[in-house]
């Protein structure tokens, strides 16, 4: 079907006459339908894998006699599932029935404003969230006593480095995987709300 609305798409542009025509405007609407519900789809299966996710971690943790650490590597997954649900909720109320472009230029701002959200909470929530988890791993072991054994403003620098490199390991891998999955999809939704800008332009 998108690759049959994709041909006439192209076809389209052939002709002014036929960029003004109502057939043009409803396969954009088609068009970006089959786009944003790729994305949901996405979306909704790569927050589901944060279920089972969280499973193995904790059973992994508790073989390896870390329940623990197990326990709060767990309950941090699933947070971030209900968070992700909650952020998925928001997007979707919006009217896909009210007017095409508007509702696309709503949905594309949406995403950008969840990104700078993950990307900001990975760069700061991140290292505060996963340094307890290195000290529930390490505790009671030698390395662990030799690093409370050492100088405060070594300990000091020590954490504030494992910070740094797990901010930007966490922001970088986000925007690497987030290029990756839905690179492409927003280009293209940015695409259509560019060529109905123009397609309203020829309209007048």
């Amino acid at each position: 079907m998108e690759r049959s609305i994709e041909n006439i798409w192209k076809e389209g542009f052939e002709s002014d006459k036929s960029l003004k025509s109502p057939l043009v405007k409803d396969l954009y609407t088609k068009k970006s339908k089959l786009i944003i519900d790729k994305i949901k789809s996405e979306s909704k299966w790569d927050n589901l894998s944060l279920i089972p996710m969280a499973l193995v971690l904790f059973g992994l943790f508790v073989f390896l006699g870390k329940m623990l650490l197990g326990f709060y590597l767990g309950a941090l997954l699933i947070l971030l599932f209900f968070l992700n649900k909650k952020m998925l909720k928001k997007v979707d109320g919006f009217n896909s029935s009210a007017n095409t472009y508007l509702y696309l230029i709503n949905y594309d701002t949406q995403l950008k404003a969840i990104q700078r959200f993950y990307t900001k909470l990975l760069a700061i929530g991140l290292p505060i969230l996963i340094i307890p988890a290195y000290w529930l791993y390490f505790q009671g072991t030698p390395l662990m006593s030799s690093f409370m054994g050492a100088d405060m403003s070594f300990q000091i620098l020590i954490v504030v480095a494992i910070a740094l490199l797990l901010s930007g390991l966490g922001v970088l891998s986000y925007k690497l995987s987030t290029h990756v999955v839905y690179g492409k999809l927003i280009k293209r939704i940015e695409a259509i709300i560019h060529d109905m800008e123009e397609l309203e332009k020829l309209d007048i």
